[in-house]
């Protein structure tokens, strides 16, 4: 009976068991999605984060304007546009699953909150990191340089980077070879434990994991990537995968406890 307790305070935002098309809802998420990367822009291009930082008595990391800088992005300078394309890169990743890999159901509720709830970790990473107090950018950020200079300057920016690109590469690649894989007649009804689901049962929230670290890493330095991070390695630990695991049991029995077995790590490959 406390088993049954305990699985019952774990909170899952959507409905496995449903295959719903729910139109609504993907289209919710898909629009908060892409407003979010004009919004992170807007926030460096337009100084809207400045604004407020200044309004609420801090200072701004002076970065060289974009007429001072050798290469000009879309009226951003290279550290400002780094930060800007992370906040898109998140952006089409997610729609991409939401339009051509995610099967689960998706109510306007969730898609909203789910939505929100990325726009406000995009946020803080951008307001992080044009706020003198926090931001990771390097010296060379406010002098003219080039985008490659900037990035080289920097170990914790070049950290950052990478954790970036393995892990939201990770995500997208293990759920795309999941789709290719659920999509033939007659893998219908087994579970999924090959490609890169083979080294951790649950890679793709780890990828997930790595790629916010990696965001907050080249936003805020060490400490806020670290912070990041332990939230969502501790939230994916105690929620997700218990939720998934309970779920991937009842549905699939002997087969999934199979790839268990096999499958050692259950969130990122010699760490858990």
């Amino acid at each position: 009976m406390a088993d049954k307790n305990q699985e019952s305070k774990v909170v899952d935002y959507v409905d496995r068991s449903n295959k719903d098309p729910s139109p609504l809802g993907r289209s919710i998420f898909v629009g908060l999605r892409a407003a979010d990367a004009v919004l992170q822009f807007n926030i460096l291009q337009r100084g809207w984060g400045t604004s407020l930082i200044q309004r609420l008595g801090g200072s701004v990391v002076p970065f060289a304007t974009p007429r001072d800088a050798s290469v000009a992005f879309f009226g951003l300078g290279p550290y400002p546009a780094i930060m800007a394309a992370l906040a898109a890169g998140s952006s089409v990743k997610q729609i991409i699953h939401m339009v051509g890999i995610g099967e689960t159901a998706l109510t306007p509720q969730a898609a909203t909150f789910i939505g929100l709830f990325n726009t406000i970790f995009n946020s803080l990473n951008t307001l992080f990191s044009i706020w003198s107090v926090t931001s990771a950018a390097p010296q060379m950020a406010t002098q003219s340089a080039s985008l490659t200079d900037v990035v080289t300057s920097s170990p914790t920016l070049m950290l950052g980077l990478g954790l970036y690109t393995v892990g939201i590469c990770t995500e997208l690649v293990s759920e795309i070879q999941r789709k290719m894989f659920k999509d033939k007649p007659e893998n219908k009804g087994k579970p999924y434990g090959g490609g890169l689901f083979g080294l951790a049962t649950n890679i793709n929230y780890g990828g997930y994991t790595l790629w916010r670290a990696g965001y907050a890493v080249a936003a805020a330095g060490l400490p806020w990537g670290a912070l990041v991070g332990a939230f969502f390695f501790y939230d994916f630990s105690t929620r997700a995968i218990p939720v998934l695991d309970q779920y991937c049991t009842d549905r699939y029995g002997d087969s999934w406890t199979e790839i268990k077995k096999r499958v050692q790590y259950r969130l990122l490959p010699f760490i858990y």
